[in-house]
C-alpha cells in the first residue's frame, strides 16, 4: 500500500531542510511510492537518479504546458514532492544580480549535519560585454559569455559536482574519477569527469549545443514522449538538442581552416602592428574585429601565445595596450587610446 498523501507544510519543510529524519522519511517514501519504487531516491544509481529528474522536469513541463498562455492552475503536490526528491538548484537562476549567495538551511543525515547541503547557494551571472573566467569550487574554470548564468553549491558534495547553467561557456573540468561533473541546461543534463567542451544553451536560439575539445561527455535529455535520449561524445564532435522538437543527435565535425573562439590555437606576435594582429586572429578564428579608433593601429604587440584560446589572447592583449573590448554576437569591438 502506498503511503498517504503529505500535507503540504510538510513538504515546504523538507524543501528548506527543516523536517526532521522521521519526516524526511516520509516524504521520500512517498514520492518513491508515486515512483512505483520501493527504496528511496538517494539509494538508485546515479543514471537513474538522473533520469528521474529529467522525467521530472519533463512532466512538470506536460502539466503546464507553457507552450501557450492559458488560465493559472495550481500544481499538484505530487509534482511538487517530485520537485522537492530532484533537488531543484535551478531555481538559482531566477535570482538578480551578478555574484550573490543565498544561505540554505541546514540539514541532517542520520542524525548528523550534513554540511555540504547547509553551504549556500551561489550564482554568478556575466552582466559585462566581455567574456569572463569563473573558478568554481573545485578548481575547475567556466569561461563565459555575457548574460551567461551558473548556479553551484560554494562547495561540492564528496560523491558528485553539480551546477545549473545557461547562456554559453566553456567548461574546462579539473579531473577526478571519484566525482562526476553534471551540468544542468534546461532539459539537457551533460555528465563529464575531467575534460574540456562548450556549452551554449540559450533559449531564443531554440537549440542547446555542446562542442568537446577534449576528452568525452555523455549529453542527456527528454524526448517529446518522455523517453531519454543519451549520445557520448568524443573530441571534435557536437551534440544538438532543438528545443521545440525535443529532439538530441550527435555529428562528428569536419576539419576547419578556422578554429572556434573556445579552440587553442598556438601564434607568435613581435611588435606586430595591431592591424596585422587583428587580420591573423580573424584568419585563425571565425571572428570578425574591429578597431573604434583609428589611431590604434599603430599599437604594436609582442607575445608568445601557445595553445591558447581566444579569450584568451584578447585578455592579454588588452591589459598590453592597455584597450578594452566588447563583444556583440561574433563580433569584437577593440576601444582605446591611439598609439604615438
Amino acid at each position: 500500500m502506498k503511503p498517504n498523501g503529505v500535507p503540504p507544510e510538510l513538504l515546504e519543510k523538507y524543501l528548506s531542510g527543516d523536517c526532521t529524519d522521521a519526516e524526511k522519511e516520509l516524504v521520500e517514501a512517498w514520492y518513491a511510492s508515486l515512483k512505483s519504487e520501493p527504496s528511496y531516491l538517494d539509494h538508485l544509481p546515479e543514471d537513474e537518479q538522473d533520469g528521474i529528474r529529467l522525467e521530472t522536469f519533463g512532466n512538470i513541463r506536460k502539466t503546464l504546458d507553457f507552450g501557450e498562455e492559458k488560465p493559472v492552475r495550481r500544481l499538484p503536490w505530487h509534482w511538487l514532492a517530485g520537485i522537492a526528491a530532484s533537488v531543484l538548484v535551478a531555481v538559482g537562476l531566477f535570482l538578480a544580480g551578478n555574484l550573490r549567495t543565498v544561505q540554505s538551511p541546514e540539514m541532517t543525515v542520520n542524525g548528523k549535519h550534513d554540511t555540504t547541503k547547509a553551504l549556500p547557494m551561489t550564482t554568478f551571472e556575466n552582466t559585462g560585454k566581455q567574456i569572463v573566467r569563473h573558478k568554481l569550487p573545485d578548481g575547475s574554470v567556466v569561461t563565459m559569455h555575457p548574460k551567461a548564468v551558473i548556479t553551484y553549491r560554494s562547495a561540492f558534495a564528496n560523491n558528485k559536482r553539480f551546477v545549473v547553467f545557461s547562456g554559453e561557456g566553456f567548461f574546462d573540468v579539473k579531473k577526478d574519477k571519484t566525482r562526476p561533473f553534471n551540468i544542468s541546461s534546461g532539459d539537457m543534463v551533460i555528465r563529464v569527469l575531467g575534460t574540456s567542451f562548450n556549452v551554449r544553451a540559450i533559449e531564443s536560439q531554440k537549440k542547446f549545443q555542446v562542442d568537446v575539445v577534449t576528452g568525452s561527455v555523455q549529453v542527456t535529455a527528454l524526448d517529446k514522449k518522455l523517453d531519454r535520449q543519451q549520445v557520448v561524445l568524443k573530441p571534435q564532435q557536437q551534440a544538438l538538442f532543438e528545443l521545440d522538437s525535443k529532439r538530441l543527435i550527435s555529428k562528428t565535425l569536419p576539419a576547419q581552416a578556422k578554429k572556434e573562439i573556445y579552440e587553442p590555437v598556438t601564434i607568435v606576435f613581435e611588435e606586430t602592428p595591431l592591424k596585422q594582429v587583428v587580420s591573423q586572429l580573424e584568419k585563425r578564428f571565425n571572428v570578425h574585429i574591429s578597431l573604434s579608433n583609428p589611431g590604434l593601429t599603430k599599437c604594436g604587440l609582442t607575445a608568445n601565445f601557445e595553445s591558447q584560446s581566444f579569450a584568451s589572447i584578447m585578455e592579454v592583449l588588452c591589459a598590453s595596450l592597455e584597450v578594452t573590448y566588447t563583444i556583440s554576437n561574433n563580433t569584437f569591438s577593440i576601444s582605446g587610446e591611439p598609439c604615438e
